[in-house]
């Protein structure tokens, strides 16, 4: 791919993921929720019933993070837990009634973004220009390609430089960093609607940013306005930035697959008895 189509493949996965990102966050009351969370949820929803191990296993998340998590899904009485029966040393985490509510109202979302994302989806997948990928989608459940493509985009992450993964950057702090990476004069007004945040938000993104050295604020560089701020990033954060690219190119098989089963995805027909 050239330098112009990585930038539209990272605008476009940017995208997705912010709409995924909602969806997860209004069925369990997150707040722009890290992609391994997301995948822990939605594997919850999809499973009903989960050990906490094969839940770290696949999410990515460590022990002390589970943990936090259940501990919020049993408090909003989403989850229980339970020792195994096939060994008590291996806890279990199993969807309440209303956690059952829940993942339908997840799988209800899911139905909509899926929807919502074909033409991205399709946009993509002729960006990747990945060739021998089968496009027709196996999953019926659409948690399954939730879970599919939020994988694909933690795998992603792990792309990004120490720098830009510890230290508490968020996901809305990388979401903002590639936003003003791949956008020219971007003032900081501008980062409250793609970001959905107010601008009192977005002021703390940005010095946030600053502060890790990822983004800085320019003036004097607006003919007409001359107290104008605009944000660049660093040389830092275009190196974050760039190794996400680097990361399409090195997962562009995998994430083509996704986003080309998103393209062709159709809901089941329902047959009725």
């Amino acid at each position: 791919m050239q330098d112009e189509a990585h930038a539209r493949a990272i605008e476009l996965l940017g995208q997705f993921n912010d709409r995924l990102t909602r969806a997860v966050d209004e069925v369990f009351g997150t707040r722009w929720a890290e992609i391994e969370e997301i995948v822990a949820l939605i594997v919850i929803a999809r499973d009903s019933v989960i050990t906490t191990r094969s839940l770290a296993d696949i999410s990515g998340l460590g022990r002390r993070a589970i943990s936090r998590l259940i501990a919020r899904l049993k408090e909003a009485g989403l989850v229980t837990t339970r020792s195994s029966d096939r060994d008590g040393r291996v806890v279990e985490v199993i969807l309440t009634g209303h956690g059952h509510e829940q993942a339908e109202a997840l799988r209800a979302g899911a139905l909509t973004l899926l929807g919502e994302s074909r033409e991205l989806a399709r946009e993509l997948g002729a960006i990747l220009q990945t060739t021998g990928v089968d496009a027709h989608p196996s999953a019926v459940d659409p948690l399954d390609l939730l879970l599919d493509a939020s994988t694909a985009g933690a795998k992603l992450v792990t792309y990004m430089p120490v720098a830009a993964t510890q230290g508490r950057m968020a996901a809305r702090q990388r979401a903002a960093l590639v936003y003003i990476a791949t956008h020219d004069g971007v003032r900081p007004g501008a980062l409250s609607e793609p970001l959905e945040v107010s601008h009192a938000g977005a002021a703390y993104l940005i010095d946030q940013l600053c502060d890790k050295g990822f983004i800085r604020r320019h003036r004097n560089e607006v003919a007409d306005d001359r107290r104008a701020v605009i944000l660049r990033a660093t040389p830092e954060g275009l190196s974050a930035v760039a190794a996400v690219a680097h990361g399409v190119r090195e997962e562009r098989v995998p994430l083509a697959r996704v986003f080309l089963h998103i393209a062709a995805w159709r809901q089941p027909d329902v047959v009725l008895e």
